[in-house]
């Protein structure tokens, strides 16, 4: 445990370090920039890009839960453009991400199971980028551009 200043004066505590399998620096290249989002249930939702070996991309993004920081679950997103923002849901359990060209997912726990995700609805704001997301108390979807109609 190390002890950290805080910006307002007092200290803070390192909690645990996680430090996982290192991938082959030829396959991983992290996003540009990197969304990175924390649930109300300890899961931390971060993207990366991993090249295969004929140099296509493969847009993924990672749920660490906290609690069990050495289980990284890891999904193939399917954007085809660098992921923008991740936003969870108010209940933790549904994640937004969102791309450079306007696609928007909704991923769900399948099963209700931290380590199983699939996307079941999405949306695309066709050739524009996604520059954030939110829910709404209520758990609607919404997505704006500031040069266009609601979506």
């Amino acid at each position: 445990v190390c002890d950290f200043p805080d910006p307002l004066g007092g200290m803070m505590d390192l909690a645990y370090v996680c430090e996982w399998e290192k991938w082959p620096k030829s396959t991983h290249c992290p996003s540009v920039p990197l969304a990175c989002a924390w649930s109300c249930r300890n899961l931390i939702a971060f993207t990366t890009d991993l090249r295969s070996d004929d140099q296509d991309l493969t847009r993924v993004i990672h749920i660490l839960d906290t609690e069990h920081p050495w289980d990284l679950h890891s999904v193939a997103s399917e954007h085809s453009e660098a992921i923008t923002c991740l936003e969870w849901d108010q209940s933790g359990s549904r994640l937004l991400s969102a791309d450079a060209d306007g696609q928007i997912k909704c991923w769900s726990m399948a099963d209700h199971l931290a380590n199983s995700w699939e996307s079941s609805v999405g949306s695309l704001v066709e050739g524009d980028p996604i520059v954030a997301l939110s829910w709404l108390h209520n758990g609607v979807k919404l997505a704006l551009h500031v040069e266009k109609s609601f979506v």
